[in-house]
Parts: C-alpha cells; sequence; structure tokens
C-alpha cells in the first residue's frame, strides 16, 4: 500500500510539472490534487494512523483544489487581457507625425520610427502636418495604419 501512495504522490507531483510547461488551465492541477490527497490518505491508513488520514487528506486535497480554482480563474482572464507588448500594443495609442507626403508618411511611436497610411478622417482636411499628433487604429505588417484623433478622445 505504501508503494501505492508514493506512486499516487510521485504523479500527482509530475502532473503539477507538466500543467507547468503545459497550461490546461487548471485541470491537470486539479487532478493532481486529488492524486496528492489520495497518497496522502493512504499513507496516514498503511502507518496505522487511520483517525487522522480522512481530515489530512481531505484538508489536502480542499488547499490543492482552492490553490488549482484561484490559478484557473488568473489563467483564464490572463488570455482575456488585451494584449501589452509588441506591435499590436501600439493599437489605439498615439503617434507623431514627422514628415507626410500624400497618403504615407513616417510617425514616431513608442520610441520608435515607423511607416504610416492614412486610415480615415483626412478626407476633407489636409494631410498631416509634421507635430501633429495622430491615433494608430492598425498594424498591418511594418506599416501603420493611423487616423485623425477624435474631439472626444484624450490628448494622447
Amino acid at each position: 500500500m505504501i508503494a501505492l501512495a508514493v506512486l499516487a504522490l510521485l504523479l500527482g507531483v509530475l502532473l503539477i510539472l507538466v500543467e507547468a510547461h503545459a497550461p490546461t488551465a487548471g485541470v491537470l492541477s486539479g487532478v493532481s490534487a486529488l492524486l496528492i490527497a489520495a497518497g496522502v490518505w493512504l499513507l496516514f491508513v498503511a502507518g496505522g494512523a487511520e483517525t487522522v488520514a480522512l481530515p489530512v487528506a481531505i484538508g489536502t486535497g480542499a488547499v490543492g483544489l482552492g490553490l488549482t480554482a484561484v490559478a484557473g480563474r488568473k489563467a483564464l482572464a490572463a488570455r482575456r487581457a488585451p494584449v501589452r507588448g509588441g506591435a499590436q500594443s501600439l493599437v489605439g495609442r498615439g503617434a507623431t507625425v514627422t514628415s507626410w507626403s500624400g497618403s504615407q508618411g513616417q510617425v514616431h511611436a513608442d520610441g520608435g520610427l515607423w511607416r504610416a497610411r492614412i486610415e480615415f478622417g483626412y478626407d476633407t482636411d489636409p494631410a498631416p502636418a509634421a507635430g501633429e499628433t495622430v491615433v494608430v487604429s492598425a498594424v498591418r505588417g511594418l506599416t501603420l495604419a493611423v487616423r485623425r484623433p477624435e474631439p472626444w478622445e484624450e490628448p494622447l
């Protein structure tokens, strides 16, 4: 029975390691918490401490499942969060025009110079001038699609 308990504990720890490298939003962690609780119960029963085996196993399982629920919720919330890094994080942010000619030009955004094209908002108005602030509406490759800021938008 001790060998089965040790096997359950090792399998539980192994599943936690697998969860760390292949996130399943807590599915494998929940199974591992139950395996560890079963292993703890088997160890106490094999050692002759039947009176404390069940409370300790239930407590271990409850703590493991509670931690799994919290971590799973955080993982799912992180998946729904907006992008905070890379080129896609520029969408909705301001950029300063450095030079412009026709429907395309160059803007300074996020510490770098980017090629830019007019998305909309300059149909009847003149093209943006150097120093003017525009809003990035999309990123297509290495080119930013920009538009004139709306009056209700915060100063960028």
